[in-house]
Order: structure tokens, then C-alpha cells, then sequence
């Protein structure tokens, strides 16, 4: 009878915990703007959908447990059920765990993992855009070499990093301070991060690395915070405030700005 009462109650609970769950996704919680944001976003739903009644049998368990057979009095006592292993339950459980880590290997893992790798094949890499991104202690400098733009600024000549929607963009990121160049190593490590990408890319001294995404729509940092740059890997006093505003915008916008920052580097 035991048994029937806790199995009813964790489906009880699993199902109201699903719902829940069901309820987040559903209200837009996070603010996504790639592909590969979208690809992360599911991964984090399916393995939270999957172990969430896992993560409630658990807990079931240990609060059952503690009402169910806590001992009435402090005096020991005999009890009257003697039960030191179950190989069934042991083999359900042990079994259980395999097929779950396995599922989890090859979906989502490996399968969202070969999706965000293909955007780095060789085949993929048409870009319509690349922007230099270096990294300094504490400060983001963004440059378009195809504009022979070297540092884009807003007009209060904070660093601002503009690119167009729907255009393959590539990052190309690396960390050194281009005012000191005595040692170009000499840096620390930062890490690129957008939140409305869903994806970061660590910025190491002495390596380049690469960031491949396309936006699906235009945005601003002041229409939702969560479209700008930060630094998301501890980088010292200044690492807080390290930050960058980032729009995305139409073609037409995008071939304004690139004019008007021509014009302002030209003067």
C-alpha cells in the first residue's frame, strides 16, 4: 500500500511540476535573437522536461521517508519490516540511469552540439560581415575592416557595436590592449557574450577566435538590456562595467551608420 501512495503522489506532483515548468517556457522568459540561441534554449528545456520528474522522485522520496517511518519515540526498538537489499530496485535504478545519461549524449548534446559546429565549417563561412573584436582591460573596441572603420563610436564616443539583421556576421575576437602593444600577450582573459545570442566565446591572449551568428530581427540596448556585450569571465576591478551597447538594425540603417562613421573617423 505504500507503495501505490507514494507512486500516485510523485505523478501527481511530476505532472503539476511539468505543468509548471510548461508555463516558463511558454511566457517568453528569455530574450533570444540567433539560431543557435534557439538550438540552446530547447536543449535547456528538453533536459529540464526529462529530469524533472527524477529531480521530484528524489525529493518525494526523502520527505516521505522522513514522515512515513520516523521513529515515534527516542527508545530503539525492533522494526518490523527487515529489508537490507533489493536487487530489483537496484537494477531499475542502475539501468535507468544509463539510458537517461545515453539519451542525453546523443540528444541534446550531440545532436545541438552538430548544429552549432556547422556554422564554423569552411562551407558555411560566406559571411556578409566580419567585425574585429578586441578585448582590453576594461573596455570592448569594435573595428570593420571591410569599411576600413578602426573603432566604431555613438555620439557620446562610448564603443558601440552595430550590425545589420539577417546577415551572417563574423566575430573575430581577440584580447590584447592596442594602446600598449609592447606585448601583445600581455592581456587577460575575457569572454564575448551577448545574452540575446544565447551563446559566449572566451577572448584569450595570444589566440583569435571566432563567433558565426545571424540575428532574426532588429534590436537595441535600449529597447531590451539584454542586447549588448559583456564580459562574462572574471577580468578584474573593471569587469562589472564592461560592457557594450549593441543594435541591430535594417540594411538601410546599417549602410547609414557605416557612412556616418566614415565620416566621423575621416575627420
Amino acid at each position: 500500500m505504500d507503495i501505490v501512495i507514494f507512486g500516485v503522489v510523485w505523478i501527481i506532483i511530476s505532472a503539476l511540476g511539468e505543468w509548471f515548468l510548461h508555463r516558463i517556457g511558454s511566457s517568453q522568459m528569455y530574450f533570444l535573437l540567433t539560431n543557435q540561441g534557439n538550438i540552446a534554449l530547447h536543449a535547456f528545456n528538453f533536459l529540464t522536461t526529462m529530469l524533472a520528474p527524477v529531480f521530484l522522485l528524489v525529493i518525494w522520496w526523502l520527505v516521505w521517508t522522513a514522515f512515513r517511518y520516523h521513529a515515534d519515540s527516542p527508545e530503539p526498538k525492533q522494526s518490523r519490516i527487515q529489508v537490507t537489499k533489493n536487487g530489483l530496485f537496484t537494477t531499475i535504478w542502475i539501468l535507468g540511469s544509463i539510458v537517461l545519461n545515453l539519451l542525453f549524449w546523443l540528444h541534446p548534446t550531440a545532436a545541438d552540439l552538430e548544429q552549432m559546429f556547422a556554422t564554423q565549417l569552411p562551407s558555411h563561412q560566406k559571411n556578409d560581415l566580419i567585425v574585429d573584436v578586441t578585448a582590453r582591460q576594461w573596455e570592448w573596441i569594435f573595428s570593420y575592416p571591410q569599411y576600413h572603420l578602426s573603432q566604431t563610436v555613438n555620439a557620446n564616443g562610448q564603443d558601440e557595436l552595430v550590425i545589420p539583421a539577417h546577415k551572417k556576421i563574423e566575430f573575430v575576437l581577440r584580447s590584447y590592449d592596442p594602446f600598449h602593444t609592447y606585448d601583445v600577450e600581455a592581456g587577460v582573459i575575457h569572454s564575448f557574450w551577448v545574452p540575446a545570442f544565447g551563446i559566449k566565446e572566451d577572448v584569450i591572449p595570444g589566440e583569435t577566435r571566432y563567433e558565426y551568428i545571424v540575428a532574426n530581427r532588429t534590436a537595441t540596448y535600449q529597447t531590451n538590456p539584454e542586447v549588448r556585450v559583456q564580459c562574462a569571465e572574471v577580468c578584474g576591478p573593471g569587469h562589472p562595467w564592461m560592457e557594450s551597447p549593441l543594435k541591430i538594425v535594417t540594411a538601410s540603417q546599417f549602410k547609414a551608420w557605416i557612412a556616418k562613421q566614415q565620416k566621423l573617423q575621416s575627420s
